[in-house]
């Protein structure tokens, strides 16, 4: 009998033990999913050829939705949408963001990197080639999401 009991408690043990590792794993991807997400979004509504005021629309939904306030905050001081800190140099299409990856920064906490390629203009706005995109931001947990908190 003693056995049997220490059989089922073993059981729950690992039971529980397996059940919040996997909640941990769970919690350690939402950010990369939400980073996914947002860069899809947004890089999505930057190629999109609409009217002025509703492209801005767009993008300011987004970053309302996926930055914090402090982060608005700051990329409107530093020039808001003529100078987006969010993509980096370039956009991207539909067919590039094919190539978008992000991966945590294990030295640092709460930041990750997000890369794509994206197509490269010359100065009569014809494509001449790719570059690598890469942005360095930091996330933070607000209310029950994720949100981009800064971007280097």
């Amino acid at each position: 009998m003693k056995v049997l009991i220490c059989f089922f408690i073993t059981i729950m043990l690992l039971t529980n033990y397996n059940c919040a590792n996997a909640q941990n794993d769970l919690a350690n991807k939402q950010p990369e999913q939400m980073l996914k997400e947002f860069y899809t979004a947004y890089n999505i509504a930057w190629s999109t050829h609409t009217a002025p005021d509703v492209h801005d629309k767009r993008l300011y939904f987004l970053q309302k939705k996926y930055c914090t306030a402090q982060l608005r905050n700051e990329l409107e001081k530093r020039g808001g949408l003529d100078q987006d800190l969010l993509i980096g140099r370039g956009y991207t299409d539909v067919e590039h963001l094919k190539t978008l990856t992000v991966s945590k920064d294990p030295a640092n906490a709460n930041s990750y990197s997000v890369s794509y390629i994206h197509p490269t203009m010359d100065a009569s706005y014809r494509p001449n080639g790719e570059e690598k995109i890469v942005i360095h931001v930091t996330v933070v947990k607000e209310g029950n999401g994720f949100k981009i908190a800064s971007v280097k």
